[in-house]
């Protein structure tokens, strides 16, 4: 049987229809996606990343370039030459409390994992951050290069699939946060900083009197001990035998390091 004209046209209306609704369905799908907060942090792993690299590569270059300057004035940043570091400084500052960090942190946990389980113990990766920070608190232009240096060259190991993993990752935010927690344990720095957050700080005034009571016979030690409990007798009695004033908590504890020790591990 014949189609006739008005047929076709009615066929090929309803299928622009069933196409122009899928279409209409599809963009409003990518439309949403697209305006989440977990596909924008993912897509600036990429963007992130460039620009770290940027900030390190350009700091190499001008570090190179300080080498040349006289020694004597190149440090003046009055001067039109100065070698400037600080905008790379800035992006590598921004890098650090980006949503990206979220994701090396669990790329860098992850490294440190597999070299823990592998035996390789000069995995540069879970130090990765530290280095970031020391680079930021690196006041000479030749040593930031050379920092800046050893940072990118750990790039050279991140492959494509790295970085399309951790922007994938990132698209969950709320999941990207719980592995934080999760990988910590793996981060050797974090975990004994995050691990000791909760126990008790030993207090220097109670570490005097645990001195006293081992029998330690030190005029400095009792003048701390007269100082915290107003005891007028034993400071002038301390003093007679040699205390110094100006003796600090931290030469105590250095003059006591192993009872120092043994005071703050009972402490916790």
């Amino acid at each position: 049987m014949a189609l006739k004209a008005s047929d076709i046209t009615a066929l090929v209306s309803a299928v622009v229809a069933v196409l122009a609704l899928f279409i209409s369905l599809y963009a409003a799908y990518v439309t949403q996606r697209v305006a989440t907060s977990g596909f924008q942090s993912a897509e600036k792993v990429k963007s992130d990343t460039a620009s770290l690299l940027a900030a390190l590569r350009s700091i190499m270059i001008k570090s190179a370039l300080y080498t040349q300057q006289d020694p004597k004035n190149r440090d003046d940043d009055t001067r039109a030459d100065y070698i400037d570091i600080r905008p790379e400084k800035a992006a590598i500052q921004n890098f650090l409390i980006s949503s990206t960090a979220i994701a090396y942190y669990d790329f860098a946990a992850k490294r440190s994992k597999k070299a823990r389980e592998t035996g390789k113990k000069d995995e540069d990766w879970r130090v990765f951050f530290l280095l970031l920070v020391t680079l930021l608190h690196t006041d000479n232009t030749y040593s930031a290069g050379v920092q800046a240096a050893k940072l990118e060259k750990m790039f050279d190991t991140v492959s494509e699939e790295d970085i399309e993993g951790m922007s994938s990752g990132l698209e969950d935010l709320v999941g990207s946060i719980k592995r934080i927690s999760q990988e910590r344990q793996n981060d050797a720095l974090l975990y004994v900083l995050v691990d000791n957050a909760g126990k008790k700080e030993a207090s220097f005034e109670d570490f005097v009197g645990f001195l006293r009571a081992q029998g330690i016979k030190d005029p400095d030690v009792d003048l701390f001990w007269s100082a915290a409990n107003d005891d007028v007798n034993l400071s002038k009695d301390a003093l007679k035998r040699g205390a110094k004033v100006n003796t600090t908590e931290g030469e105590i504890k250095s003059r006591y390091k192993g009872l120092w020790e043994k005071f703050s591990s009972g402490q916790q």
